[in-house]
């Protein structure tokens, strides 16, 4: 039996319903009233930033679990020390359920599947979290702090990356992602001959529908937090400031998110390689991007990315 079933249930609902603690956080109704002084955004700005670092750590657990050379007790001993500084601030910060099977996830476990099986059910919870946290989070507010134009730089046109360069077209497989209500698709591909295992997890876990949300530090990429949670090996990876327009990325190691690369990006993190959209296609992204953004920093509107094998 998989672990933790009413937790599965509530993550498959969440992919296109608001968790109930996002919406209280965000309209100040949490029980402990959270904010020094009565205000409330500085809890929510808090509560934001450390949700998603707790994701990404507890992937990083994920991926410990499944390590052989580690023993399950010895996994357990580094989630029973890292965990309580995060899922204690955030169960009083309007988290409940996420303290309550924190606790749960650090019980003993018979083996390492049951362990690997808490542990996943438990991050793809907090990713789903992490993502409406995301969207609602009220980005505008920064609306004025923005460089001086004397500081902005233009990059040079894209250079392809290496891993662009060749690659058998028999083991490019095809995708559609469509956006809604924008009503518009575009056709991809998987490099599955580039990073095989993960295509594999990721293929696994279609058709889907997701919110989503656009990138706000990076540049013009947009995300959205995938339901999967792969720990797949991922030799070909490339730094996103390198990529070229119409990317497709899977950031595993920051909750599991498909990257739709759009235009220029500054970050020098390099994050595995998924795909790429068809080049026949790629002026459509900027449309979808800019809507994106609007919908991200300002207006909160749903824009929701479906992929689905062609």
């Amino acid at each position: 039996m998989s672990a933790f079933p009413e937790l599965r249930e509530l993550t498959a609902r969440f992919i296109t319903e608001e968790p109930s603690e996002i919406q209280k956080m965000r309209t100040g109704k949490l029980p402990d009233l959270p904010g020094s002084y009565d205000q409330y955004f500085t809890a929510w700005d808090f509560a934001n930033s450390i949700v998603r670092d707790y994701s990404m750590n507890l992937y990083q657990l994920v991926k410990m679990a499944t390590d052989e050379s580690l023993s399950v007790e010895n996994v357990l001993t580094v989630f029973r020390t890292l965990d309580p500084i995060y899922s204690t601030f955030l169960g009083y910060n309007g988290f409940p359920t996420l303290a309550e099977y924190a606790v749960k996830v650090g019980q003993p476990a018979a083996d390492r599947r049951e362990l690997v099986d808490r542990l996943s059910t438990f991050t793809e919870y907090v990713n789903r979290l992490t993502a409406w946290s995301h969207h609602y989070f009220p980005w505008h507010v920064g609306e004025h702090y923005r460089y001086a134009s004397s500081d902005v730089t233009t990059r040079p046109d894209y250079i392809p990356a290496p891993v662009d360069a060749e690659g058998d077209p028999l083991r490019r497989l095809p995708i559609k992602l469509t956006w809604q209500p924008l009503g518009i698709e575009v056709d991809a591909e998987l490099a599955y001959d580039l990073n095989e295992q993960l295509c594999v997890d990721f293929i696994k876990s279609l058709p889907f529908t997701v919110l989503q949300d656009h990138a706000v530090v990076s540049g013009e990429s947009m995300y959205a937090w995938v339901p999967l949670v792969s720990v797949a090996p991922t030799p070909v990876r490339e730094r996103i400031c390198d990529a070229p327009i119409g990317r497709l990325r899977f950031s595993q190691a920051t909750g599991n998110k498909l990257v739709v690369q759009y235009g220029p990006t500054s970050e020098t993190l390099s994050s595995p390689v998924l795909g790429k959209v068809i080049d026949d296609h790629t002026y459509r992204l900027p449309e979808v991007g800019k809507a994106v953004w609007e919908s991200t920093f300002r207006t909160k509107e749903h824009i929701w990315l479906t992929v689905e094998l062609l």
